[in-house]
């Protein structure tokens, strides 16, 4: 279970993203300016710009919390906390071209207290390479040696597999000294986590 802050930032990732893009993006989209920008923040500081985990999909990375959340704005998923639903109703569900998009409520501001200048930095410079790409030829990016590790694992499992931030950090990019830094933080991390 994600804690408030994390959803919190993920939130503001998503609408941020969305606001830039100014359309309505399909899925696709979204979840590769999310991943591209998650691995290079990783590569050049150690840390991510979210805590939303990435699994290998066939289409690429998909990150879980920000699909449950529009599964919940598709209706498909009901039973979830009042932050997922919150977050829900932020997003505008529509089809194109026979494909399910997304675009912000018109309402909704996003809380650019979450972003730091390093994040909203680096989000603008995938927001700008990915936005004139074709959804499948961003997916066909998205299949670095990150993605292919964990689909293959998950080829082996039958199950997603989680793609680890120190895979994304090595495929954006990272030296070895800042993937020593990943794994520190991770581990870390992982010590002082409540769940």
């Amino acid at each position: 279970m994600k804690q408030t802050d994390d959803i919190n930032k993920i939130k503001a990732v998503v609408e941020y993203i969305l606001q830039q893009m100014g359309v309505a993006i399909d899925y696709i989209h979204l979840f590769k300016v999310m991943y591209f920008a998650q691995e290079e923040h990783l590569a050049l500081y150690g840390v991510p710009i979210m805590y939303d985990t990435f699994v290998a999909r066939k289409h690429g990375p998909v990150a879980t919390l920000t699909y449950k959340v529009l599964r919940v704005a598709e209706g498909k998923v009901i039973e979830v906390t009042d932050d997922l639903k919150e977050f829900a109703s932020d997003l505008n569900l529509s089809q194109s071209d026979g494909h399910q998009v997304v675009s912000l409520a018109s309402d909704v501001k996003t809380d650019m207290d979450e972003l730091s200048r390093s994040n909203i930095r680096i989000l603008d410079k995938w927001i700008t390479h990915c936005k004139e790409i074709e959804s499948f030829d961003l997916s066909e990016l998205s299949h670095d040696k990150a993605w292919l590790k964990a689909k293959r694992q998950a080829e082996k499992t039958g199950e997603d597999t989680k793609i680890t931030l120190y895979d994304m950090a090595a495929s954006g990019g990272a030296s070895k000294d800042m993937l020593q830094v990943v794994k520190e933080r991770q581990i870390n991390r992982k010590a002082l986590s409540w769940t």
